[in-house]
């Protein structure tokens, strides 16, 4: 089928259940199909092994960064931080890739936001608070869009045939290099300052930074010279709430968009002072007559009077029913909130290598266990082993009648990784694998060179 970009790549599969999906299909023998079962095995151990490395790779290079190390940073004064951060990040970006994530640019990241944003906004990542920003994603699905209770025109809006949606990000990934000399403390704040907010509180703060050309940040103190660097992997997130996820973004509107909202208030307040101003003038009359010890005519001022002060109890009392209103979907708000990031946090920090490894071994696992079986176990229309065009075909085919999974298969990838591995043969473009029994000889052996230290010391003998 070829590559196709609108597709993941991601498998949403666990290997097990691949292994035992193509053990099902009866092509092989009991006896073949236990084999098989072997060789998966063998692949499972070999990619745990090999991806050991480079999470140690990741931590290592990582801890003097890790804002919630709880061992001592034993870095000289000479340390190179740059070294380590580009080792990590070299770490990061092979599980990303084994993984299956896709890097999210900052222009498509800011593109996504505006669009989710309140009309006339544009939102992006301030770059000149961050050092470094990297942010992957995998998986992403449309799903109904939750309207915001605390919004006065969802309770008056006529309920549509179609419910609104919006686009999921399955799951997302973002790093965050702070400079040297930001404040984490700070960073923080801001981030608890703005993300109890109902959807109501977060139109009006971006609308009030729009208007006054961005949020005023205050300097830091200049801190230590190792930057802090914070991992973080979330699920299900969707695209109205990225902006959550970077507190400091800087916020845009053309001088027409300020004026559409500008004029709009501008004129609101006149009709407001409009009506105020003759009720002032009537209670002011009132209050120097008093003062000024005159008989004031009541029957002139009833008919004014008495309607204006009528208005001012109606006014406090609605006041405080919204207040009351408004407080008590705040506080549900932030409960449903907190539970919204306490399930879709995945990990944290150092914490995110680990995930990510499970994540890149199933993946690698997966490709090459499904190129294997179809290379062993069938072969095209005219009887002939595939080539790569009609093994991405295939696969990809099995996959949408067996699981109803539409993907975009890495063939590409691997066959890689079964040549790699030693088990592959090609001749005149078409492919094919070793026997079963011959593949568990070359995977056992691969394990064995692992750790030749036996027969190193045989050898010496």
């Amino acid at each position: 089928m070829g590559e196709n970009n609108a597709l993941e790549k991601f498998i949403p599969l666990r290997t097990a259940d691949i292994v035992e999906a193509l053990c099902s299909e009866k092509t092989l023998s009991a006896e073949m199909s236990e084999k098989f079962r072997r060789v998966a095995g063998l692949v499972q151990a070999i990619y745990h092994y090999e991806f050991h490395g480079t999470l140690m790779q990741a931590r290592d290079a990582y801890h003097p960064f890790n804002p919630d190390a709880d061992t001592l940073k034993l870095c000289g004064p000479d340390e190179d931080y740059s070294a380590r951060f580009d080792s990590m990040v070299e770490a990061l970006e092979q599980l990303l890739e084994a993984a299956n994530y896709r890097e999210l640019s900052l222009d498509e990241l800011n593109e996504i936001m505006t669009e989710a944003a309140p009309r006339g906004l544009n939102i992006e990542v301030n770059r000149e608070k961050y050092e470094k920003i990297l942010i992957y994603r995998r998986g992403k699905k449309r799903v109904q869009k939750t309207p915001d209770p605390a919004a006065w025109q969802n309770r008056f809006k006529k309920k549509k045939t179609e419910p609104e949606t919006e686009e999921m990000l399955q799951r997302l990934l973002i790093l965050i290099k702070l400079k040297s000399e930001e404040d984490v403390e700070a960073f923080y704040d801001y981030y608890t300052e703005t993300a109890g907010e109902t959807g109501q509180e977060k139109k009006r703060r971006l609308l009030g930074e729009a208007a006054l050309g961005g949020r005023q940040s205050t300097p830091s103190e200049k801190g230590s010279k190792v930057p802090t660097i914070f991992l973080k992997v979330f699920k299900n997130v969707p695209v109205s709430t990225l902006e959550t996820l970077f507190p400091d973004v800087t916020i845009r509107m053309t001088l027409v968009d300020k004026g559409l909202i500008l004029l709009p208030l501008i004129g609101g307040l006149f009709s407001v002072v409009n009506r105020v101003i003759p009720a002032l003038v009537v209670i002011g009359t009132v209050i120097a007559a008093l003062a000024l010890g005159r008989t004031i005519n009541w029957s002139d001022f009833k008919d004014k009077l008495f309607p204006i002060l009528a208005a001012f109890s109606v006014v406090g009392m609605i006041t405080f029913k919204v207040f009351a209103k408004y407080k008590n979907t705040k506080e549900k708000h932030q409960a449903r909130l907190m539970k919204t990031l306490y399930f879709h946090n995945l990990d944290n920090n150092a914490g995110v290598f680990d995930f990510l490894v499970n994540e890149a071994e199933e993946e690698e696992c997966k490709e090459t266990i499904l190129a294997y079986y179809f290379l062993l176990a069938e072969r095209n229309a005219s009887g002939q082993p595939f080539t790569l065009e009609e093994l991405d075909d295939r696969i990809e085919e099995w996959m949408q009648e067996k699981f109803g999974v539409a993907m975009d298969f890495e063939v590409d990838d691997a066959v890689r990784k079964l040549e790699e591995k030693g088990i592959l043969e090609q001749k005149d473009g078409r492919y094919s694998v070793p026997s079963i029994r011959k593949t568990l000889e070359t995977l056992d052996g691969l394990w064995d060179n692992f750790f030749p230290y036996n027969n190193e010391a045989s050898a010496e003998s």
